[in-house]
């Protein structure tokens, strides 16, 4: 049983790992704790951790000594088999260049993998979104206002007006997955290890932790997916072996008789489901009180809490990347409070601070 070196900085560092390579090839419990721990100790590290596990599926494991044409000539002889997907690359740094374009090349053949989309996504939509069985919630938006779903992983979702979202009660052990016809804001948790599956009737939209709207609804004929932070993997049902890859502030329009239309702009105000796809969670010794308010806008749930007790309270940091349920729970490490979330309202236990 070997442990992660403490020492691990580079992806060359991850692969040639002992511990590391045990871990990918064979995904033990015990090993998986250790790994935790260790992104725990190390969260300036995951950027690269999580490059590295792109790095060894595309290389598939075996013994390299890597170098620039290594990876190149294994890369190329992939692309081969298949057509090459569309995707649009921010300006990266010199030396992460070829690191990221792995990991984009390891996310699109993950596509080839799963099972066949377009029929999938059709006979969910057609029987899916119906009534709730033993293993399945759905969550369906009447109201007038945006209605937030909390789901069993971590993740959150904004449902608008008249949106469904379909998900396990208990995630699945090697994916996570969930249905949805409507406009929604996702918040997906991080989980390399598990992907995080959106399927609608039009397009099928893949990530690890990210945040990103979809809009798709199925008596309209134009679907899209908005990036807010991360990286996701967008493939129309129509073809679902040409995904699309889209990064922050990019735009994916899908539309019958037209190839995917790629921008990279802000739409109207009136097309946001809410300030949260816009708004920056970004915090400088700000009042706790103002923190909360500002959740409460975006997510439409309110929070309880004793604001004379609060009143001395500040938080400092950056929540744009994480969940709603994330949040809180970050705001309340910081504040030595505890809290209760339902899908209706968060509770604030605390002794107030000096």
């Amino acid at each position: 049983m070997s442990f992660p070196s403490e020492e691990l900085s580079t992806v060359e560092d991850f692969l040639r790992d002992e511990a590391f390579r045990v871990w990918m090839l064979e995904r033990r419990p015990d090993d998986r704790e250790r790994w935790l721990s260790w992104l725990t100790r190390h969260p300036d590290k995951r950027d690269v951790y999580e490059q590295a596990v792109a790095t060894f599926l595309v290389l598939q494991g075996q013994p390299v000594t890597l170098t620039d044409s290594d990876v190149k000539a294994k890369a190329d002889a992939i692309v081969n088999r298949f057509d090459t997907p569309t995707v649009i690359r921010p300006l990266w740094h010199r030396q992460w260049a070829r690191w990221a374009a792995v990991a984009a090349l390891a996310g699109c053949l993950a596509w080839w993998q799963l099972p066949d989309l377009r029929s999938l996504a059709t006979r969910t939509m057609r029987q899916g979104l119906q009534a709730p069985d033993d293993e399945w919630l759905i969550v369906t938006n009447e109201t007038s206002e945006p209605l937030v779903s909390l789901l069993p992983d971590g993740s959150s979702v904004l449902l608008a007006e008249g949106s469904t979202l379909r998900y396990r009660k208990r995630p699945n052990a090697a994916v996570r997955e969930v249905y949805f016809q409507g406009d929604g804001f996702f918040e997906v948790a991080k989980n390399p290890s598990k992907p995080f599956i959106v399927y609608t009737s039009n397009v099928v939209t893949k990530v690890v932790g990210t945040s990103f709207q979809v809009r798709s609804f199925e008596k309209e004929s134009t679907a899209f997916v908005k990036v807010k932070t991360g990286k996701v993997m967008v493939a129309s049902v129509a073809a679902p072996d040409k995904p699309v890859s889209l990064t922050v502030n990019q735009e994916l329009t899908l539309k019958p008789t037209n190839k995917p239309a790629i921008t990279q702009k802000n739409r109207s105000s009136d097309e946001e489901i809410s300030t949260i796809t816009t708004r920056q969670f970004s915090y400088d010794y700000v009042p706790v009180s103002t923190v909360f308010d500002q959740l409460e806008t975006s997510y439409h749930i309110p929070i309880e809490y004793d604001r004379d007790l609060l009143k001395n309270c500040t938080f400092t940091g950056q929540l744009d990347d994480v969940p709603f349920r994330e949040k809180i729970r970050l705001i309340c490490l910081t504040i030595e409070s505890t809290f209760d979330v339902t899908d209706h309202q968060v509770v604030i236990q605390s002794q107030g601070c000096n």
